[in-house]
């Protein structure tokens, strides 16, 4: 079967050294430095000019840079990054649910999957690794793993600093300065400010919303919806600490972000007009507005969309970590990481594309119709006179709330989280056996909805925009894992090693789920308790320094859990792959592929409860349990199955240019789905989010110096390429036929993303080395939307791609 390996980007960031041929670049996706074509994994390491030129400030900035992944921030404004990789789509969007992805940063798993999106200063390199993980990254890497890395302390008197001007009054500011080594120590800080204004215009503008009810004193605020959509304000600190005295290593190591921006827009892309009592009354609000509502009906990025219902977001994310080395000789070596993360999160999103409009007065009948035939029990049976009566008596209860605004869906999320963790590993190698082998122990708390007010809100007038504590759905997780680790390297001969790694996870979690009205709130505990392993066999195969061929069989899993008190089970990956990495011509050409096929059970799938109340309640019998859940976690049922592979080509021809490209088909199938899923779709579940194709060009030219001086020229463009995406469960549904309201979010057309950066190197200003820079991204401007939502089959809804942007970097060094 097939099975891929990529190495591209890695490369990419590498420019050919005169006549020497590409560089090596050097990773550590094995939990030790290797050249990337030693190791026998999917491998792809960013560095330099493909994170300048492509502007990679966080993850979400990676689709593309990568031979089949896939990145995209998930809707619901929860800066929650979600990825494709070997079919699967990572989420971990549901309180006390995990990721099939996980994200490290400088070794040290980020366990918070909503407000992961956020600012990396001083990024080094960034790995992506595809494929099951299980052995030496553990638990919650069943498709693959993001490992950023940042720079230690230099140890000399050294400043950069760069500033960014561009559209969309972006300014972003960086500064590093680099301290003097004093005795053993060294040392280095420095601060981002990232600003620009949102490429959407709001036009629900100056809406006030009063949280000050709100039982999570920090959400306790009032504030007006913004002018703009998609905006950045975040500063950004870093710091590093090194103390380094012979064999002995150790670096302390500080980040905070603080994000103050806006939600990206969501766009209104249909309206189901038809649906009995509700479809007449969202016409009727929505006609008969004073100004018109913004429809995006065509699926694309439009200029303005009505979000009133969203407030300026607020993320804070704050991180220490030590890691110690120590060399006991040239074999062997010992490693520790610690490390204390927290994380917190408020933010709101219009999740039909509308709310808040004003209500109107003439639509407080169809709304005053669709409430009683709603909540009165046997009404639709009642005389005609008796219904009319009922109706007008809840309309006039409704008159006096004319003009207050209108939720049709919105969400909001409030989350925090902290987390500890430690991790020893060893490291051994020898002329017969290379060993890693570790031990690690993490330990974690989330909380959600601690406001006590509605994650989800919907169909309610708000009068004066304020907001209490009401249908409460407040999670708390406490989650405690424990695993060791080992992967031994028998080097049988010269040219061929056995590889066998296994690894034990000992899960624990605990926590609750309260819901209902204050006073009368209900609680639910869960506990979950799980001990799983997870094994690695292969077989590498080295004939010369040029060549490697490699196979092997590996598992990994994702923790399962419960939600309100609704179980999932763990999920499972077990993969086959087979993978050549190659370097011909003197090292100016480099090609890497590689084939797989992994098998996925009990594939976790995130779900929102407005869709699913129905499934939850017959899984619960609990009705009021099923209205308060604003998401769970639904096991798919049968296995799902990926097959595809993986090819990344870089090449040096000539001195001072370099070319790449990748190519990356996944065919993904569903067997054997679970009847909740089919049950909401119709009878029918197809893959989502999973593009079949993704392909990717990039080219670098640096120009011979200037005037014999050493400035110097360098171009760099990056394409990437994703095939039609499709969007829609079961796309059969009426509402995507032709003319209905869901046409147009039935899936992603092909698109091309482009990005380009040409820069002027090693200019001298006034006796000051410097770099000038203009740049683009999403050059061609793509509009098409990046998700879409068919909200149970009332509305559809769209995020989108982000707009163009362009601009002039400035940076310094002395």
């Amino acid at each position: 079967m097939a099975s891929v390996i990529v190495c591209g980007p890695v490369a990419r960031a590498q420019a050919a050294p005169e006549s020497e041929g590409l560089s090596e670049i050097i990773v550590t996706a094995q939990k030790r430095e290797q050249s990337l074509q030693d190791v026998p994994i999917a491998v792809t390491a960013l560095t330099g000019d493909a994170l300048s030129a492509n502007r990679v400030y966080d993850v979400t900035d990676l689709t593309g840079l990568a031979p089949g992944l896939t990145v995209r921030t998930a809707a619901g404004g929860s800066k929650l990054p979600q990825f494709v990789i070997r079919g699967a789509f990572s989420g971990g969007l549901v309180p006390g649910s995990d990721k099939q992805v996980s994200i490290y940063l400088d070794g040290v798993y980020l366990s918070a999957p909503r407000g992961s999106i956020f600012d990396m200063p001083n990024v080094e390199r960034i790995e992506v690794l595809r494929g099951p993980q299980g052995t030496l990254f553990g638990r919650n890497a069943t498709a693959g793993a993001i490992s950023v890395s940042t720079r230690d302390p230099m140890g000399e008197v050294h400043v950069r600093a760069s500033t960014t001007v561009g559209n969309y009054d972006h300014w972003r500011f960086q500064t590093s300065v680099d301290l003097p080594q004093v005795g053993p120590f060294s040392g280095y800080f420095s601060f981002v400010h990232n600003e620009k204004r949102g490429d959407i215009r709001n036009a629900g503008e100056g809406q006030v919303w009063d949280r000050s009810d709100s039982a999570y004193a920090p959400a306790a605020r009032i504030q007006r919806s913004p002018k703009y959509l998609g905006s950045k304000d975040a500063n950004s600190w870093f710091a590093a600490l090194k103390f380094e005295s012979g064999n002995f290593k150790t670096v302390y190591k500080f980040d905070r972000t603080v994000d103050r921006g806006t939600p990206d827009g969501t766009g209104l892309v249909g309206l189901n007009t038809g649906i009995p009592l509700l479809g007449s009354f969202l016409d009727k609000l929505i006609s008969s507005q004073t100004e018109p509502v913004n429809f995006a009906s065509d699926g694309r990025r439009p200029k303005g969309v009505n979000n009133a219902w969203v407030v300026p977001l607020t993320q804070k994310i704050q991180g220490h970590s030590v890691t110690s080395s120590l060399t006991l000789s040239d074999s062997l070596s010992i490693k520790n990481i610690f490390a204390f993360r927290k994380t917190y999160l408020h933010s709101t999103s219009t999740l039909d594309g509308f709310s808040s409009l004003p209500l109107t007065s003439e639509a407080v009948f169809p709304y005053a119709t669709f409430i009683a035939f709603s909540s009165i029990p046997g009404l639709g049976s009642a005389p005609p006179a008796n219904q009319a009566a009922a109706i007008t008596q809840i309309a006039n209860t409704l008159f006096p709330l004319v003009g207050s605004p209108f939720v049709g869906i919105a969400g909001e999320t409030e989350v925090r989280n902290q987390q500890y963790s430690d991790e020893l590993q060893i490291n051994f190698d020898s002329d017969f056996l290379t060993a890693t082998a570790g031990a690690v122990w993490f330990h974690s708390k989330d909380w959600s909805g601690e406001t006590q007010m509605a994650n989800t809100v919907s169909f309610s007038p708000l009068p004066g925009g304020v907001l209490r504590q009401k249908n409460v759905g407040s999670t708390f997780n406490k989650a405690t894992s424990i695993g060791a680790y080992a992967q031994l390297e028998l080097h049988v001969t010269p040219e061929i090693d056995l590889v066998g790694g296994a690894r034990i996870t000992r899960d624990k979690k605990s926590g609750n789920f309260v819901f209902g009205n204050p006073p009368g709130l209900q609680t639910v505990d869960f506990s979950y308790k799980k001990t799983k392993p997870n094994f690695l066999l292969g077989v590498n195969y080295k004939p010369s320094d040029d060549l490697l061929l490699y196979g092997k069989f590996s598992t990994a899993f994702v923790s399962g859990g419960s939600v309100a008190g609704i179980p999932f089970q763990p999920e499972t990956a077990k993969s086959w792959e087979a993978g050549l990495k190659a370097e011909f011509l003197d090292r100016k050409v480099r090609a890497n592929l590689a084939l797989y096929t992994v098998t996925y059970k009990h594939f976790q799938v995130a779900s929102s409860g407005t869709n699913y109340r129905d499934q939850i309640t017959e899984i619960t019998g609990n009705p009021a349990l099923a209205s308060a859940v604003g998401s769970f976690v639904v096991d798919q049922g049968g296995p799902v199955k990926a097959n595809g592979f993986e090819l990344d080509l870089v090449a040096a021809p000539v001195t001072g240019l370099s070319l790449g490209g990748s190519l990356a088909y996944t065919k993904t199938k569903f067997k054997d789905v679970s009847r909740v899923l089919l049950g909401a779709n119709g009878g029918t579940y197809l893959p989502v989010m999973r593009p079949d194709w993704n392909a990717g060009l990039w080219a670098q030219f640096d120009s011979p110096t200037i005037s014999g001086g050493e400035t110097y020229v360098s171009l760099r463009a990056d394409a990437s390429w994703t095939d039609y995406v499709n969007l829609a469960f079961n796309p059969d549904l009426p509402a995507y036929a032709p003319g209905n309201f869901a046409e147009n979010i039935r899936g992603i057309p092909a698109n091309w993303r482009v990005n380009a950066r040409v820069a002027l190197k090693n200019l001298n200003l006034g006796g000051v080395k410097s770099e000038l820079a203009a740049w683009s991204k999403n050059l061609t401007n793509s509009r098409v939307k990046g998700y879409g939502v068919n909200l149970s089959q009332i509305m559809a809804q769209a995020n989108y791609t982000p707009a163009r942007t362009y601009g002039l970097d400035l940076t310094i060094d002395f």
